[in-house]
């Protein structure tokens, strides 16, 4: 299949407006498994490191689905950032304040003044909320809506396809996941299917994935398939990950999914991959 995409990673949705015919739940997306666990967070931690980059640095290297662990720290005073902090097995000392909303926007701004408009659809993966009370969940509602508020596209759009946000709803950029849905700007949390094991061999989380591709998916909802695992440390696998996903025609592996999850993502070609698969998957379905 015939197709050269436009890969300049910060804005490769909105330079590649072909495959805008898709809904949000019918795209291939790269996701970073555990984004608030990287090299960069001031926590320092190295077992549980799982990227190697900040989000704001994923974003702007074409990861468009952030994996999201928060604990309600009630010890810290109403209002500080430390109140919903971001963990992996223990904090990362990243928290969503600083470390995701302000550079989610600071991100999206920048495609803008760069000249672009700010087509970049980004999912929040809302995947585990810890320690949260009644009082927590408030809090953090009214959090995410002073945050991004603006910039969120509500459940009631899931029928519409990308281009459709775009041109009707300009600006709507975010979508936020999350189990407990207080308002009706949250979407369903992504639906994550996982081998249910940290230490499975190459093999055997590649035999886990082909029992789940192509597998039917209820329209409208999200799902991704986990593509990471452990050896002592989370393993970077990159060379598989790119056998496995490479794009080249509406045959390819890649098409039985759609969030893929990884571990140290951009050292792979899974953006790259997951942008030509979107094109393909528009042209084809």
């Amino acid at each position: 299949m015939n197709i050269h995409p436009d890969t300049r990673p910060h804005s490769w949705m909105g330079k590649n407006a072909a495959f805008a015919t898709l809904r949000i739940d019918q795209l291939i997306l790269p996701g970073s498994h555990d984004s608030a666990a990287d090299k960069q967070s001031p926590g320092g931690f190295f077992i549980e490191t799982t990227q190697d980059v900040s989000p704001f640095d994923q974003l702007k290297g074409g990861v468009r689905v952030l994996d999201l662990r928060v604990e309600f720290c009630p010890d810290y005073a109403p209002g500080d950032p430390k109140r919903f902090q971001l963990f992996h097995l223990t904090f990362t000392g990243r928290n969503l304040a600083t470390d995701i909303f302000k550079p989610l926007n600071d991100f999206l701004w920048g495609v803008e003044r760069a000249g672009d408009t700010a087509r970049e659809i980004i999912i929040l993966d809302f995947h585990t909320l810890q320690n949260f009370t009644q009082e927590a969940h408030i809090e953090l509602d009214e959090l995410i809506t002073h945050s991004i508020g603006r910039r969120m596209i509500p459940w009631n759009l899931r029928e519409l396809s990308v281009s459709k946000i775009w041109y009707n709803h300009p600006g709507k950029n975010i979508v936020v996941a999350k189990s407990r849905r207080n308002s009706p700007l949250y979407w369903p949390s992504v639906h994550q299917q996982w081998i249910g094991e940290n230490f499975p061999s190459t093999d055997r989380l590649k035999a886990f994935m082909d029992t789940h591709a192509g597998e039917r998916k209820s329209d409208y909802y999200l799902r991704s398939i986990q593509c990471a695992k452990y050896v002592i440390a989370p393993d970077d696998f990159s060379p598989a990950i790119d056998e496995w996903f490479e794009s080249i025609d509406e045959n390819s592996y890649i098409q039985g999914f759609y969030i893929i999850n990884t571990d140290w993502t951009l050292r792979s070609s899974i953006v790259k991959n997951c942008l030509h698969a979107c094109l393909v998957r528009a042209l084809t379905s």
